[in-house]
């Protein structure tokens, strides 16, 4: 019994240090060479480019399109803010021109000094 025993720890051993070879083989590339991964490193130099070339191209493209939105916001300020000097322009356009009006016709009429007033009625 106790030489089986030993011979399975030997066979254990055996298969964990196969196991850990290919691993180690793996990790090191030796199997790439063993493959002939190294007569296509120029290539897969050239791919490595492309893709890094593409993921930088993603990247500023989408830097950009940011930047396009932050603009498109801005802008759409600017219009806002445009149309309300606009209207605010037009406005006291109207009152010179009724002023202007109302003294030309002689009238004893202008602009109110205070505010409007509330009128409360009791119910």
């Amino acid at each position: 019994m106790k030489k089986r025993d030993k011979d399975q720890q030997i066979q254990q051993k055996g298969r964990f240090k196969r196991l850990v070879d290919k691993v180690v083989s793996y990790l090191s590339g030796d199997k790439l060479i063993e493959w002939g991964v190294d007569r296509q490193l120029g290539f897969i130099f050239f791919v490595f480019l492309i893709i890094c070339a593409s993921i930088a191209w993603s990247l500023m493209v989408e830097q950009n399109l940011v930047q396009v939105q932050r603009n498109e916001k801005e802008l759409q300020e600017l219009r806002i803010s445009y149309q309300q000097r606009t209207l605010d322009l037009v406005g006291m356009n109207n009152r010179t021109r009724i002023n202007g009006l109302l003294k030309a016709s002689g009238s004893k009429l202008h602009a109110p000094v205070e505010p409007p007033k509330r009128i409360e009625l009791d119910k």
